[in-house]
């Protein structure tokens, strides 16, 4: 028998951009913060990551790395989003103040064949490297909040390897977000948008057999 492909494309299409919207996008390998730190002016110098500093892992949570200090808790937890921290080293202490502090996040992202729209939006410095393009985002120096989107060009599609270094200074706010192709990178996917599309995959593949045994 024939099978329609009009009864198919609602249900696929569906589960096909609930995937791509929230599966397509990073996985963190890992995120550590370094607490006073000797040059907070100048992200991604190796003196801000040494190991006698205080410092801590953190896990990156379900808004990706999208991080802002709110204004009544200019601190270390509050900057980002109230991680779970582990590994904590030399008195770290996630309430104390964010200033004078530096990140590092190691990752991959997937990036289309193509042209992909990519933002590091900061206040202060950062500096972006990605596998085989180098550093996209060189802008270590103290800023207020800057956030200007770039294109990236890669010649197939895939996981590319990214490390990305962020120092704040001088005061609050401290400001860090990173989107590719208009979305933060290292979105959490939540309980119930998997249960969805499993749900949309598994009704797929009933309305598939049940139109088999026709």
């Amino acid at each position: 028998m024939k099978l329609s492909l009009r009864l198919f494309t609602p249900v696929v299409c569906s589960a096909v951009l609930l995937a791509a919207t929230t599966f397509a996008h990073a996985d963190i390998t890992s995120a550590t913060v370094y607490e006073n730190v000797p040059d907070a002016s100048n992200a991604a110098d190796p003196a801000n990551q040494g190991a006698s500093l205080a410092s801590a892992n953190f896990t990156i949570g379900s808004s990706g790395i999208d991080f802002q200090s709110p204004p009544a808790a200019y601190t270390v937890a509050g900057f980002l989003n109230n991680p779970t921290f582990s590994n904590e080293v030399n008195g770290f202490n996630p309430n104390d103040t964010a200033d004078n502090l530096e990140l590092v996040i190691t990752g991959s992202l997937y990036l289309n064949a193509g042209s992909n729209s990519l933002a590091v939006g900061h206040d202060d410095g950062a500096v972006l490297n990605i596998a085989g393009f180098g550093n996209v985002v060189n802008a270590p120096g103290p800023t207020s909040f800057s956030n200007s989107p770039f294109t990236v060009n890669a010649a197939s599609a895939g996981m590319y390897n990214f490390t990305l270094q962020y120092a704040e200074c001088c005061g609050a706010p401290s400001d860090l977000l990173f989107t590719v192709n208009n979305a933060p990178v290292g979105v959490t996917p939540e309980p119930s948008s998997i249960i969805l599309l499993g749900s949309g995959l598994f009704g797929i593949a009933g309305l598939i057999r049940r139109r088999m045994s026709f």
